[in-house]
């Protein structure tokens, strides 16, 4: 009877114990550590999901989804952050819409007894452009190198671009007043060589380069040249007066008296040459002549050089000249341009003798 009562209580028992021998419950997915994004934040790299720390009944398996969000990080629980479409792998690679952003990514963890999810950090900074994807991004200016002066050749860079390749530009010059400012298109000028007509003379230049690829273009405009220059004259070349102006001056460069020697109170001829600081012969220029002391010569009025550069005067002593075996009459000559001031501009003055030998 004891036996048999013993038994009973064996199997009752048996049956209360669960198959497997385990009484532990099953769990759901929970994170116990936050999921960490690692890489290089820049177009073009990739970056990488760690899964986090889960607790909940293994076997555990992981989905995966990659959020796109503002500057801020999309807040404590990326509230603010939007879903990238069909990103579901644990990497992903930035695109260009990404640049500008912080990403996060979103890990799915789920077993037989349910699923939950739990968000990464966001990157450390937002995504920047690629040197080598995207369009182009200028990263210095292009430049202009000759002399800026009428007929000279200017010559421009495309500056250095980064962007996708391959790149194509584009030129256009511009015509500035003097300082670089208040800037113009110059019809047809879209070489990268240009040369500056009369029209340019006193203006500054700029180029502007646009360089284009297949996601896009960008323009980039040089600093101003100086002010374009007139264009030379071959040595010996007459010039008028009104295309002289500084830093080039009026020289009085040559004279002749005639006669040589004066030796008596008759009148004498003066000539004085005008040329300016680069050797041209100038026309228009006007000439005033006086001795020194006042009234030892009449004083002829001011006159204009020819087209030879020279402007002559007929001259003649006065009562108050000494006429000696050995003596000097100085006279003070000054060229000048007309508009401008007496002592200012372009002028030139220079003293003058005329030997006495009576």
């Amino acid at each position: 009877m004891a036996t048999r009562a013993i038994l009973v209580g064996a199997l009752l028992l048996a049956l209360l114990i669960p198959v497997g021998g385990s009484a532990g419950l099953r769990t759901a997915p929970k994170a116990t550590g936050q999921p960490q994004v690692s890489g290089s934040t820049v177009q073009g790299q990739t970056l990488r999901t760690g899964n986090g720390s889960w607790s909940g009944t293994r076997p555990l398996a992981f989905r995966y989804r990659w959020l796109r969000c503002d500057t801020s990080g999309g807040g404590v629980n990326g509230a603010t952050c939007s879903t990238i479409g069909g990103e579901t792998r644990r990497t992903l690679v930035l695109r260009r819409a990404d640049v500008g952003h912080r990403i996060r990514s979103r890990v799915i963890a789920s077993n037989a007894d349910g699923a939950a999810s739990a968000n990464s950090n966001a990157t450390p900074g937002v995504v920047q452009p690629s040197s080598t994807a995207g369009p182009p991004e200028n990263a210095s200016p292009p430049a202009i190198s000759g002399t800026p002066q009428q007929n000279q050749t200017l010559s421009a860079t495309t500056g250095t671009w980064n962007g996708g390749k391959p790149q194509a530009y584009a030129f256009q010059w511009r015509r500035c007043d003097s300082v670089g400012g208040s800037c113009a298109d110059i019809s047809g000028a879209t070489a990268s060589t240009y040369v500056p007509s009369a029209d340019d003379v006193g203006h500054a230049l700029r180029v502007r380069v646009t360089a284009r690829n297949s996601l896009g273009s960008r323009s980039s405009t040089s600093t101003p040249t100086g002010a374009v220059a007139k264009a030379s004259l071959p040595s010996g070349q007459t010039i008028s007066v009104n295309d002289v102006s500084l830093p080039n001056r009026l020289i009085i460069d040559r004279l002749q008296f005639i006669p040589l020697f004066l030796r008596s109170r008759a009148p004498f001829t003066a000539r004085f040459h005008v040329s300016d600081s680069q050797g041209h012969p100038v026309q228009g220029a006007l000439v005033f002549v006086v001795g020194i002391p006042f009234g030892n010569t009449t004083t002829p009025p001011e006159q204009a050089t020819g087209a030879d550069g020279w402007v002559t005067f007929t001259i003649r002593p006065t009562f108050r000249l000494p006429l000696v075996p050995h003596g000097n009459q100085p006279f003070f000559v000054r060229a000048r341009k007309p508009g401008e001031r007496l002592i200012a501009g372009v002028s030139t003055r220079r003293l003058v003798n005329l030997s006495v030998r009576a």
